[in-house]
């Protein structure tokens, strides 16, 4: 499971700290009854249906992480079936990037828990929000490993059904990406001809509506397609941050799975490959048969994409200076910038020898003046926000950027004139 920095899955983000109460009690009686094999350390994680602890092991010398069902939901037959199954569908799967469940057990007032792998780095959904869209090779890295994990479930029959950000690990040592949060999987095959619960309704919603396949919404039969369509989804976000569709509202994305067709990759990221582009449509595809599968797709992704390097997510100068010249040269900002100071140098050489010869007045080369050195940020200002390929919207702190500057233009400009008449 994750560290401080990041949540369990589908549970939630982290937890303040703790703060008394029911928490602090379960805390105590996880010290007393995984010990003497387990050193509960401290709670990382805080979520709807379970909190997780970090703990170590002692007699392997390792950490782990300990997953426990809320004590509210001690009574909920269908959350402890859902914490059950995310223990039966990890602990049957042997994976490099799923994380790997060790051991269950139930504590003396019967809430089950899971002692797992502890990754320690952050979710995807945390590393979005600090460092903004991947590289596209990040992305095809990232992703093919993902998918990698989820063709390893459905070799063994189970679905995840619940693909999203929030339930990728990133491990920053590695720079391995790892499912998690099986907690909501469904398995198509229950391996003694036995029946598997159903853990919904009919008709019932169950998971992230904007990572749901249309199939899914509309209620009708689970297939891995399914699974396939929500690494597709996955797939634009990590691409640019955001999905294919335009949606203000839970109804309109609904409808938007359902009935639209997703944006062009290439139009929303203009360095993307028209390979990967086409690749990720087709994991969207409105029928279930037209999606490749997940081992094609991590198969397909992988041929794109290099060794395995960690990308940096935050902390040191070095990290942070890549991370810059990244954004700078995506926006082709050092391009943009010899240009135009190529071009002020040339229009200031030009008002400079037309002053010397009296051609132009002094006070017109102080306006050509104050415009170069008011352009410039303009200029600056407009490459930061639309140098990339591709088309981007227009950002409210545009106007006030522009604005302020077209205000010091008018003001100095105007205190010239002033003098100068």
């Amino acid at each position: 499971m994750a560290s401080e920095e990041s949540a369990g899955g589908g549970d939630g983000g982290p937890g303040g700290p703790p703060g008394g109460g029911p928490a602090d009690e379960l805390e105590s009686l996880l010290k007393r009854e995984l010990a003497p094999e387990l050193e509960v350390i401290r709670r990382i994680a805080r979520g709807s249906m379970a909190s997780v602890y970090l703990a170590r092991e002692l007699q392997l010398k390792r950490l782990v992480a300990v997953k426990v069902l809320a004590p509210r939901l001690a009574r909920d037959q269908q959350a402890r079936l859902r914490f059950e199954r995310e223990a039966q569908a990890s602990a049957s799967l042997s994976h490099p990037h799923i994380v790997q469940i060790h051991r269950v057990g139930r504590l003396s007032n019967d809430l089950p828990y899971i002692v797992m792998q502890y990754v320690k780095g952050r979710t995807l959904e945390q590393v979005l929000q600090a460092r903004g869209p991947l590289s596209i090779e990040d992305a095809c890295r990232v992703l093919s490993e993902v998918s990698a994990a989820v063709a390893a479930a459905h070799q063994k029959g189970i679905v995840h059904r619940d693909i999203r950000p929030g339930n990728v690990l990133y491990e920053d040592e590695s720079g391995r990406a790892l499912l998690s949060d099986f907690g909501i999987a469904a398995i198509l095959v229950s391996g003694e001809g036995g029946q598997v619960p159903r853990l919904t309704k009919t008709g019932e919603l169950v998971g992230d509506p904007g990572y749901m396949s249309p199939e899914q919404l509309l209620g009708e039969e689970l297939t891995e397609s399914s699974d396939v369509y929500a690494l597709g989804l996955l797939g634009y976000e990590l691409v640019t941050g955001r999905g294919p569709y335009e949606a203000k509202s839970k109804r309109e994305m609904i409808t938007a799975h359902i009935q639209q067709s997703p944006r062009r990759l290439v139009d929303l990221r203009g360095d993307c490959d028209p390979n990967v582009s086409a690749v990720m449509e087709r994991c969207l595809a409105k029928s279930p048969g037209q999606r490749p599968t997940a081992a094609d797709l991590s198969q397909l992704l992988r041929a794109g994409s290099a060794e395995v390097t960690p990308f940096p997510i935050s902390g040191g100068p070095a990290g942070g200076r890549s991370r810059l010249y990244s954004r700078l040269a995506e926006r082709r900002m050092p391009q943009i910038t010899a240009a135009t100071a190529a071009v002020a140098w040339g229009v200031l050489q030009v008002a400079d020898v037309l002053a010397d010869r009296a051609i132009m007045p002094e006070v017109a080369f102080k306006l050509v003046l104050v415009a170069v050195v008011t352009g410039i940020p303009a200029v600056l200002t407009g490459a930061w926000f639309h140098g990339k390929k591709g088309r981007q919207k227009f950002a409210l702190i545009e106007y006030w950027l522009f604005g302020g500057l077209a205000l010091v233009w008018l003001a100095v400009s105007a205190l010239i004139l002033l003098r100068w008449i």
